[in-house]
């Protein structure tokens, strides 16, 4: 039988666990990128709701977006 991998243990392999640091233009301080993913929801024409997701990165020290 094949191992169960978890969320944490595909995030984790490969390139997705190198830690990128930036300085965050608010703080002016050093901080890490996180990757987060953003879900809003989208009323149709019809009346029903939509949901859009996307991931993004944000700083870790003031959660804001990353432009970049």
């Amino acid at each position: 039988m094949a191992k169960v991998q978890s969320f944490a243990d595909k995030l984790n392999r490969g390139k997705g666990n190198a830690e990128r640091v930036v300085i965050c233009p608010d703080t002016e301080k050093e901080t890490k990128l996180i990757n987060v993913r953003l879900v809003e929801s989208v009323k149709t024409e019809k009346g029903t709701v939509k949901f859009l997701d996307r991931n993004a990165l944000v700083y870790e020290s003031t959660y804001k977006p990353y432009k970049g």
